[in-house]
């Protein structure tokens, strides 16, 4: 198993307030090293220092492998070419397969507002606007969302809805297309939420799902 460049990996470390995860990309592979990316947080870079241990993920999905893919690798170089930032790992063991963790999904109706997240060369951040669309599932692990906005795959947002009165505001990515009678649906995943939203979705989820067996049990009587 071996990532290649453009490949888009997250880093995954613990810090102080944690496990922290951080998206980026590989720039370069030989041998057991990886050349990414350094990762940025709202436009500013993350301090990793040289020796310190994280995990590499990334997930595959061809015809011939899917899944997610895990290994321990260890920072042995930041330097800074042509003014890009990057960071060089070693790999310290072979890639592994993990278990995606599964997330059951309902149907539901909910107003949904969102900014596009721009990628800039230079970590900087410039103002997008808001944009408007219904998210039509949910789970723990995302969304179904329904929009006139034209997304590409990889694109990241930040959302903003209600699940009563808790507002959940959190960053999402996009991971696949629904193709639509009227042009497409777009299937988002969490990629930067609290673990207490992630818990109120859930909660509202189970109850989502009571309502609608009950719903269906009394159709049916």
């Amino acid at each position: 198993m071996q990532v290649t460049p453009n490949q888009l990996v997250e880093l995954h470390l613990e810090g102080a307030s944690g496990l922290q995860v951080y998206r980026t990309r590989v720039e370069d592979v030989f041998d057991d090293a990886l050349v990414v990316g350094a990762p940025l947080q709202k436009g500013v870079l993350v301090p990793i220092r040289v020796g310190t241990r994280l995990h590499v993920e990334f997930k595959i999905s061809t015809t011939v492998l899917e899944g997610r893919f895990r290994s321990e690798a260890l920072v042995e170089k930041r330097f800074s070419p042509n003014n890009v930032p990057l960071l060089q790992l070693r790999l310290l063991e072979e890639w592994s397969k993990t278990q995606e963790r599964a997330f059951v999904r309902v149907p539901v109706f909910l107003d949904a507002v969102f900014v596009p997240i721009p990628e800039q060369a230079d970590g900087s951040n410039q103002d997008s606007p808001a944009h408007t669309g219904v998210i039509l599932n949910l789970s723990g692990g995302g969304f179904l969302l329904r929009t006139s906005y034209p997304f590409n795959l990889d694109d990241q947002v930040k959302v903003s809805f209600n699940i009563g009165s808790q507002q959940i505001v959190t960053e999402v990515e996009l991971a696949r297309l629904v193709p639509t009678e009227e042009g497409y649906d777009y299937g988002f995943r969490f990629i930067d939420i609290s673990e207490q939203l992630r818990t109120i979705i859930i909660r509202f989820v189970y109850r989502r799902q009571i309502e609608l067996a009950e719903m269906t049990r009394g159709e049916r009587a």
